[in-house]
């Protein structure tokens, strides 16, 4: 990953204030982040949006007035450009499907150590998602090959075969039981991967799971 060199702007939005100011002061302490403004629920976030827009918003879920589902919905909208951290107590895959549908480029518990976060800011400032091990494990797990290929427009075009390549790995099959599926080499299967991972920029079968349910490849 490319390091950052320039500070990036962060939203938080929380309804309960010390848990706010508990995240501002352990993100204030990296130089590269910039703590821009805070909210405690989705209504004033969008009011704050109409004045200035961060590059990351770390957004709760539960909250009075407007929620984060529907705030999110609204950012993604109006501020496509504006990434999406959810940080939760409510940590469930089901949800971590719903939201990744709705936009968000991260989802994580707010038991989630502080590098971690870190981590998540950087990869969706300069990869565009992230999801810790044990949601990218989830939703890999939760794909389906049976559903329907409708590529989102602006994913990279991938060939058929390699599209097949896909729906395997998103089903956990290795090399060796993909090549015996599509009855070619194990070789060939290397070359149809290394040219998916170049075309995604995933770095291993993990983020190409990720990276074709978020672009709605399978």
């Amino acid at each position: 990953m490319t390091p950052i060199k320039f500070k990036k702007t962060i939203a938080l939005v929380d309804d309960h204030f010390l848990f706010r100011k508990g995240i501002k002061a352990l993100l204030q302490e990296y130089k590269h982040i910039d703590v821009l403004f805070e909210a405690e629920n989705g209504k004033e976030l969008i009011e704050k949006l109409k004045v200035r827009q961060p590059d990351v918003i770390l957004l709760d879920i539960e909250m009075p007035e407007m929620n984060g589902m529907e705030a999110t919905e609204i950012v993604r909208e109006k501020y496509p450009h504006v990434k999406i951290i959810i940080l939760t107590s409510y940590y469930e895959q089901e949800l971590a499907f719903k939201l990744m549908e709705k936009g968000v480029n991260a989802f994580l518990s707010k038991n989630t150590k502080t590098e971690e976060i870190i981590k998540a800011i950087n990869s969706v400032i300069s990869e565009g998602y992230y999801f810790d091990y044990e949601v990218s494990v989830a939703l890999a797990k939760g794909l389906s090959v049976t559903r329907k290929i409708i590529p989102d427009k602006n994913a990279p075009k991938l060939s058929k075969r390699e599209l097949e390549v896909v729906k395997l790995i998103c089903n956990q099959h290795t090399n060796r039981e993909i090549a015996t599926i599509m009855c070619l080499s194990p070789r060939t299967i290397d070359t149809y991967r290394e040219s998916i991972f170049q075309k995604t920029g995933a770095k291993n079968s993990v983020g190409v799971a990720l990276f074709a349910f978020t672009h709605r490849l399978i």
